[in-house]
């Protein structure tokens, strides 16, 4: 055999390189037997961990449920269930061309009301459309509610204005009842005078006030039953109504 076999300075280099992967004769690798220390723990329940201390990091946050709008027959029965009936005993609801127009003749499949032939499970994530839609809807059915209001001479009968008069200047007061009272009415809250939502929501009812003092402003309501279709529009237009 010779000196310098080559086979012999083979098998060295090799045993020299596993020595280096295993250094405690083990049979695991370096890698996997220390992992660097960037890798996050994470516990039994597949929480997140700590983030390295010298990065300055907290637990990293899970994750969180998104939102999600009702559907089409949830928001056309609340819809309803909210604007009451007419003088004439009749639901008030959105009227197109003669039709609901959550149904299925009108706007219900564009909508995303399933037809179960095309599509069997309706999408709940609010869109352009769904917007578009929605404003068309509270603008009718407000200005539906307003003109019937108008028609009652019981105030308690009233959806819409209630507690504040229609056909004279309203005071600080009774607007501010009558904005509590539509709040419960239509998000179901029941808030105090100082809630940051009585204000705002009076200034809805205000802008629609002075709408009548420029020119073509008026209409069939009057100035306080146009603030108060205002307010109207803006609680069914509200994410507080929507989302599921």
């Amino acid at each position: 055999m010779s000196k310098h076999d080559p086979s012999l300075v083979g098998l060295a280099a090799l045993l020299a390189f596993a020595a280096g992967c295993f250094p405690n004769g083990g049979s695991t690798p370096r890698d996997e037997e220390e992992p660097p220390f960037v890798h996050p723990g994470v516990g039994a329940e597949g929480t997140p961990g700590e983030s390295p201390g010298d990065l300055g990091g907290g637990a990293r946050p899970g994750q969180s449920r998104s939102v999600r709008r009702m559907t089409i027959d949830v928001l056309q029965a609340s819809m309803a269930r909210v604007a009451g009936r007419d003088v004439h005993g009749n639901p008030i609801i959105w009227q197109f061309n003669g039709r609901d127009g959550f149904s299925d003749g009108a706007f219900g499949r564009a909508l995303g009301r399933p037809d179960f032939q095309s599509s069997t499970e309706e999408g709940t994530v609010s869109n352009a459309l769904y917007l578009k839609f929605v404003g068309d809807a509270a603008r009718d059915v407000c200005t539906q509610m307003a003109k019937n209001d108008l028609l009652r001479n019981d105030a308690s009968t009233r959806s819409l204005f209630p507690e504040a008069p229609w056909d004279g200047v309203a005071t600080e007061a009774q607007v501010t009842r009558n904005v509590q009272h539509l709040l419960l009415r239509f998000l179901g809250l029941r808030v105090s005078a100082s809630d940051p939502m009585v204000p705002a929501l009076r200034e809805v009812y205000q802008t629609g006030v002075d709408r009548f003092a420029v020119p073509g402003g008026g209409g069939e309501l009057t100035p306080a039953a146009e603030g108060w279709r205002g307010v109207c529009v803006a609680l069914f237009e509200s994410p507080l109504f929507h989302n599921d």
